[in-house]
């Protein structure tokens, strides 16, 4: 029996068609259905669908994960402390003449007007004041006396300077009624006055919070080593960050320190002073760096209303600046080389600071540095010539001093004390601040 073979059936095409319309239909829609529109993914992220379809906000932004934190910008340097140093001001003439008083008047800023905006820039500013104030007429057996009307104490405040030592060969000149009216004309005006033997602190502060406690302490005139020792270590123990020591001492119109002002500064280093500061030769001597100090023996005369045509008008703003804070504190010395006159050929009571590069501005470091030589004093003194007109406002302006340095009195020293003092202060490097 022959087998038999049999074919396999064939679907329609036509249901078959239908049967995969069908599938992808059904599988569209399920997708359509559950996929949001603009669903985007962050980088790194996911986008989890809600549980619920029906519910889900196609219109919606997806949350977008806060961005992470940046790290903070490093605060900024911490402000250093400027204080700045002024020799010799007084702010009035002789007890027998009015100079001064014809020429500033009351035009109380004038004094001050070409050094204010520097000195108002800084955190303090201290001078020497060697003349009396009081508004009624004092006597005095001293044949040069200096007391000035109380008011002329606002060309300080306006000049930028907030205090002042009195401890000098002048500051009794009228006795203790003298030194009471004084104290009472600054106290008006709110300018301290430190006197002999006393220290002060000085909180200084400024606005990011930065804090420092500046000690001044003013050497009694003509008082001890001892007491210049004693009178710094009061103020350390006190604490002071930094310390400055005011001595009143030397030889007028000489460029060496005598042996007394040697032992006075080095007994205030001894007594933890940082710095010193000289006043009474009227004129700049040479610096001294000693124990990690530095000593400015004499920073000479500034707003001098006691003298119409000083032969030496030389003279420098000397600056401290501190800087950082705690443990890291440093600081540094700075000079401004000036002349006591807006003009050279007199004193008309009005401090400039020499254009660089000047000789004028040279010779000032030459006397700082100690490699100054005044020139020898000429064998016959001419006759004096008279004195110019008295001067006004209308002054003209500065011209530097000619080359060469000024006439003043020969050196108390011998030139083998002059090397030794420029050697001395080669071992501190002078800058200029302009």
């Amino acid at each position: 029996m022959r087998g038999k073979r049999e074919l396999p059936r064939k679907r329609p095409p036509f249901l078959l068609f239908v049967l995969i319309f069908a599938a992808g239909f059904l599988a569209g829609t399920l997708f359509w259905h559950f996929r949001p529109f603009d669903a985007s993914v962050p980088s790194g992220g996911t986008v989890t669908l809600p549980e619920d379809p029906a519910e889900t906000d196609v219109s919606s932004e997806p949350e977008i994960p806060p961005a992470p934190p940046q790290d903070e910008e490093p605060s900024a340097e911490p402000t250093p402390f400027v204080i700045s140093f002024l020799g010799d001001c007084t702010l009035t003439s002789s007890h027998h003449t009015s100079h001064f008083e014809k020429l500033v008047g009351d035009d109380y800023a004038y004094p001050f007007s070409n050094v204010a905006e520097l000195l108002l820039a800084d955190d303090l500013t201290l001078a020497n004041l060697e003349c009396s104030f009081s508004p009624r007429r004092l006597e005095s057996d001293s044949e040069y006396a200096f007391c000035g009307d109380p008011q002329y104490v606002q060309s300080l405040v306006q000049g930028g300077v907030e205090a002042v030592t009195l401890s000098n060969n002048h500051t009794r000149d009228f006795g203790d009624a003298g030194l009471r009216d004084t104290e009472a004309a600054l106290a008006e005006y709110g300018v301290a006055g430190i006197p002999g033997n006393q220290g002060q602190c000085f909180e200084l502060r400024h606005d990011n919070g930065d804090t420092l406690r500046l000690g001044a302490y003013v050497h009694p005139f003509n008082g001890s080593a001892k007491q210049m020792e004693d009178g710094c270590k009061r103020l350390r123990d006190e604490g002071a960050d930094i310390i400055v020591a005011f001595m009143h001492a030397g030889a007028e119109k000489t460029y060496v320190p005598t042996k007394r002002q040697t032992a006075l500064a080095h007994a205030a280093v001894k007594g933890g002073a940082d710095v010193v500061v000289g006043t009474h030769p009227h004129v700049l001597q040479p610096i001294e760096a000693y124990q990690g100090s530095v000593i400015l023996y004499s920073i000479g005369n500034f707003c001098f209303g006691g003298n119409r045509n000083p032969s030496d008008k030389d003279t420098v703003i000397a600056q401290l600046t501190v800087s950082g804070t705690g443990e890291d504190r440093s600081w540094e010395m700075s000079y401004i080389p000036c002349c006591i006159s807006s003009v050279s050929n007199r004193n008309d009571y009005r401090p400039t600071p020499y254009p660089p590069d000047t000789a004028a501005y040279r010779r000032c470091f030459q006397k700082l540095d100690g490699t100054f030589r005044p020139p020898a004093p000429k064998p016959e003194a001419a006759e004096a010539a008279p004195l110019p007109p008295e001067p006004t406002l209308d002054a003209e302006p500065l011209s530097p001093l000619p080359d060469g340095g000024v006439i003043c009195d020969p050196p108390a020293k011998p030139e083998e004390e002059y090397a030794k003092r420029a050697a001395d202060a080669a071992l501190f490097v002078v800058s200029a601040q302009v």
